[in-house]
């Protein structure tokens, strides 16, 4: 099985490479904004500090970092092309168990290395970050947001595989608006989960990372067995 799902992931990427690049464009961007505002944050200044915008930009940027952004996903609304793939891939000796676990494989993949890269550049270029937390501390920082970050990509990944283009399209409108009310409710009750995660970090709770991901491994090995039973379900024809 994980042969097979080896090869769907490289053949994935090797056809996707490109979007890799973009996916790459958006993290300078995203890594350069965030890092701004949580500057504004960690010297206490009133015209950037924002926590509100640094969550939703956290909310909903992390978890794209775990695709490639190519001419696929552009053209998804038009062309259906998940579905396409799916219907080509179940006319071969390929499994809905191999097909699911060769996309993980390579959402994990990609988002790890990518999480690295934008942590360890906010890291780098914020001096106050690292008056903050020391390094320790700011792993458990950073694996909080990982795990929410694997559970958030997968549920996009369910919602890619599990639904035709145009349905796929609508739930990300609803997704992003389930994110919004998100922010809106932390930041009318005065919290934040940017400022959450960094006092939980100050405080070296190493649990709280743990959860983090133990939540996320039950959520995506949830997301997994619902995407099996959905896609055995679906026509992929019509």
């Amino acid at each position: 099985m994980w042969q097979d799902a080896w090869r769907i992931a490289k053949y994935e990427f090797r056809i996707s490479w490109r979007g890799y690049l973009i996916t790459l464009l958006l993290l300078a961007y995203t890594s350069f904004f965030s890092s701004v505002m949580l500057y504004g944050h960690l010297v206490n200044d009133e015209e950037f500090r924002m926590e509100w915008n640094i969550d939703l930009g956290y909310f909903c940027m992390l978890p794209l970092f775990g695709f490639l952004m190519n001419q696929t996903m552009f053209r998804y609304w038009k062309e259906d092309t998940y579905s396409r793939k799916l219907a080509e891939w179940h006319t071969m000796p390929i499994g809905v168990s191999q097909i699911i676990a060769g996309r993980m494989l390579l959402l994990i993949l990609v988002l790890l290395v990518n999480w690295i890269l934008f942590f360890g550049i906010q890291y780098a270029v914020l001096e106050e970050l690292r008056a903050r937390l020391d390094p320790a501390e700011f792993v458990i920082y950073a694996l909080i947001w990982l795990g929410y970050s694997l559970f958030a990509a997968a549920v996009v990944v369910y919602m890619e595989l599990g639904f035709p283009g145009r349905v796929y399209f609508f739930l990300c409108f609803v997704y992003v608006f389930v994110i919004g009310l998100v922010t809106l409710t932390l930041a009318l009750s005065g919290r934040s989960a940017i400022v959450m995660s960094l006092e939980a970090a100050a405080d070296r709770s190493w649990e709280t990372a743990a959860l983090s991901l133990a939540a996320a491994a039950v959520g995506v090995a949830g997301l997994v067995a619902l995407l099996h039973r959905r896609i055995r379900r679906r026509s992929l024809w019509t």
